[in-house]
């Protein structure tokens, strides 16, 4: 057997269950099945699940006990709750779905065992930057412009749009409003993950998001307090797993002034400095672009400029500005105010309460300038994961919470 092969047995209740599970995994090549009762020693054990949920518990009871030769995965159609609560009590943390494909085996692989690819770290980040999504950073020049505004609904556009999963990171501070302009329920914020920082991996990030009925998934900043703080390295973590399961992720950054928001800074593919065409935002606008073209030029490139709550009335206009900051205005959102505020108040996003208004239309286009070079994505891959993703959002899982809360 190659060094490089994933060693796995499989068992299943029906004989034939358990034959179509090893064909499936044949046309893996990073993959060998182990056949039963010849001494070999897998790494990961697959139950391949069947009709007969009882059945199953029973085997994946045995299977995960005492004596247990390897890890056990759940593999197959989407578990029953009640399976899910059995083989969670039985030790079992992980599930696949059929086909069961390489990339997904070695996640898990990596999760159980702490097995990882043999790639230097800079050619992985390199790859995961080249392979995954892109991060765009919102950054408001003052507070109270509109950058919370801009954020929500840029990264509804964005789902909107079709080409793959979007996402939603509030680091604004002291306190996050993500949650109030979606009118969105959650429960767990960026706080809860840096607490549980060994927890960390895809399938753990992917289970707090919060979720919008559009699709848009949200981590939510916490109250503030000073114990919360989030630790740049922390930040970074989070950012490439957000990275590796969204083709967009978009960050509310607030005014961006600790340690966070400068590495969130470094990580970003795309920096939206959003400023009104006042006297006092283009002076802070100003100094923050010179601060970048002195310390920070190769930042340059990727900065992009918004002018929110433009009026034909301004007494500074889009050319002068751009004169002022030495760089061009990419977007000038049009003042809604009204429209804006009636949104926010009924909790939902720009395009919900009105897709007619010239502030919803405004957003849509920045959208798809900024997707214009991702491809439409049909469908999402059925994804892998921990048990208890699954199980929490089923019924049952809501009724587990509330006893134990």
């Amino acid at each position: 057997m190659s060094s490089q092969k994933i060693a796995i047995s499989v068992e299943a209740v029906e004989e034939a269950r358990r034959e179509a599970m090893i064909s499936g995994l044949a046309a893996l090549e990073g993959v060998e099945v182990l056949p039963r009762d010849e001494g070999g020693r897998p790494e990961l054990t697959l139950l391949a699940l069947g009709a007969d949920v009882h059945a199953d518990m029973a085997l994946a009871d045995r299977l995960a006990g005492p004596g247990a030769v390897a890890p056990v995965v759940l593999a197959g159609p989407t578990p029953a709750p009640e399976l899910l609560l059995a083989a969670m009590r039985a030790g079992i943390t992980e599930y696949l779905p059929e086909p069961v494909v390489e990339a997904d085996l070695l996640s898990v692989l990596e999760r159980l065992l702490g097995r990882r690819c043999p790639v230097s770290p800079p050619v992985a980040q390199a790859q995961a930057k080249e392979q995954g999504g892109r991060i765009i950073l919102v950054l408001g020049a003052k507070g109270g412009i509109g950058t919370t505004t801009v954020a929500v609904n840029l990264a509804d556009a964005m789902c909107r749009l079709g080409t793959g999963r979007t996402a939603l990171l509030d680091l604004a501070q002291p306190q996050g409003e993500t949650p109030i302009f979606l009118d969105l329920e959650h429960t767990y914020t960026w706080a809860d993950v840096a607490r549980n920082i060994e927890r960390l991996d895809a399938t753990y990030l992917e289970s707090v998001m919060a979720r919008h009925h559009s699709g848009l998934a949200v981590l939510p900043a916490p109250g503030f307090s000073p114990e919360d703080a989030l630790d740049p390295a922390v930040l970074r973590r989070i950012l490439e797993l957000l990275r590796r399961g969204y083709a967009q992720v978009v960050i509310d950054a607030g005014t961006g002034h600790d340690e966070a928001a400068l590495e969130a800074l470094d990580m970003a593919d795309e920096v939206l400095l959003v400023l009104d065409l006042s006297l006092p935002c283009l002076a802070r606008a100003k100094r923050f672009m010179e601060a970048v073209r002195v310390s920070s030029p190769r930042l340059l490139p990727r900065l992009r400029l918004v002018a929110n709550r433009k009026t034909s009335e301004s007494d500074i206009g889009t050319n002068e500005a751009e004169g002022i900051l030495q760089q061009e205005i990419a977007w000038a959102v049009v003042n809604d105010y009204q429209s804006a505020l009636s949104a926010i108040n009924q909790g939902k996003t720009l395009a919900e309460a009105d897709p007619r208004t010239a502030i919803a239309k405004g957003m849509s286009a920045m959208a798809r300038d900024l997707c214009r070079d991702i491809a439409p994505q049909v469908s999402q891959a059925k994804a892998s994961g921990s048990l208890w993703a699954r199980l929490r959002n089923t019924p049952l899982g809501h009724s587990l919470t509330q006893r134990n809360a």
